[in-house]
């Protein structure tokens, strides 16, 4: 394991910066910090910085009392998810890290988390993504992730989720998406893809890397043995399913080529009317109207037009080759209903299976 890592370095030194991007965090940094203090480092050397969203509850006044050793990188707004790790990665990459662990302020890290992952990176130079293995934080038994799932219409899930920990996978095992909760990358392969898209601010931001990454030649892989307890709740605040479902919607506009997107115009619009029942029925319906108005602004369609001259710059790889990793099932907590798993999914099973096939 150690000659393969040492490698990666070249001169036998490998250089892994995690990044950890705070907003109001103060309660999570003894448990977070705390393990990641206590890592095991053997083999590697570690930088930790935390980028501070403007957090309002004194997280960076107990980041610079209590963690001297970490680089605090305080902003005067909050950047949101996206923009906060790409500050983070670009900092990493000017203190020559070779890798970056991204993790989640609410996690707690077991103590050779970062040596299993790296493990399973230097074991393939093709991997430009690990992520550990999340399990839930309140009941270490059962599954948060394994690799989240990317369903053909935009929708992403955690795969395993609540399954019992011995259910998952107990060697590597490519997966569609990493989750940025707690996931290595390679930082070639980071600068490569473009870095997470900023506008997209929270939530898909990790689908869309992951898909740039794959299209650019990368692929990305669960590391079962980097264990992350995550303290995982879905929330159902509606501005949530607001930043969902626009950006699910972005991302199939901005990676997909057009062809498939017109292939799969018609069952995008189904989809479009069953969230919108949806939404109606769980009282987010104006959120969903918003999110999808937004593909009708201007600064929507510059957006859009720039993500796809990134796409068809980096792209080594087909859509097919892409949509290999599709699940054709609707599994989101807290929007799946017995409606869906009993009549949309059965359908979208057979609808993917014949469209699959045309998918280029």
């Amino acid at each position: 394991m150690i000659g393969r890592m040492e490698r990666i370095g070249g001169d036998g030194s490998i250089r892994v910066a995690l990044v950890i991007v705070t907003y109001d965090s103060e309660p999570h940094l003894d448990d977070c910090l705390g393990s990641v203090r206590g890592c095991d480092r053997n083999g590697f050397s570690l930088d930790v910085i935390v980028v501070d969203n403007a957090s309002r509850d004194g997280t960076a006044h107990r980041l610079r009392r209590d963690f001297p050793e970490v680089l605090l990188l305080q902003q005067p707004r909050n950047e949101g998810f996206a923009g906060g790790n790409n500050i983070g990665i670009r900092a990493a990459a000017k203190r020559g890290a070779q890798f970056v662990y991204l993790l989640n302020p609410d996690t707690i890290v077991e103590h050779g988390f970062l040596r299993e992952a790296l493990a399973v990176a230097a074991a393939d130079p093709h991997l430009g993504g690990v992520q550990s293995l999340l399990l839930l934080a309140d009941d270490r038994k059962r599954v948060n992730t394994w690799g989240n799932a990317v369903h053909f219409l935009g929708f992403g899930h955690c795969r395993g989720l609540g399954a019992a920990a011995s259910e998952a996978p107990q060697t590597p095992v490519e997966i569609a998406s990493a989750s940025g909760a707690a996931a290595l990358f390679r930082l070639d392969a980071l600068l490569a893809a473009g870095l997470f898209d900023d506008e997209l601010f929270l939530y898909q931001e990790d689908m869309d890397l992951s898909w740039r990454l794959r299209l650019s030649g990368w692929r990305l892989a669960l590391a079962p043995r980097s264990v992350v307890y995550h303290k995982y709740v879905f929330t159902k605040d509606k501005s949530k399913f607001f930043f969902l479902e626009r950006n699910r919607l972005l991302v199939l506009a901005k990676n997909l080529q057009l062809r498939n997107l017109l292939l799969l115009a018609p069952l995008l619009a189904v989809a479009e009317v069953a969230v919108l029942a949806m939404a109606l029925r769980g009282g987010w319906a104006r959120e969903k109207v918003k999110a999808t108005a937004h593909l009708f602004l201007p600064r929507a369609w510059r957006h859009i037009a720039r993500g796809r001259r990134e796409q068809r710059r980096i792209r080594s790889v087909s859509d097919r080759e892409i949509a290999r990793l599709f699940t054709p099932a609707i599994e989101v907590e807290g929007v799946t209903t017995r409606l869906v798993d009993v009549a949309a999914n059965p359908a979208m099973r057979v609808a993917w299976r014949a469209l699959s096939r045309l998918i280029t």
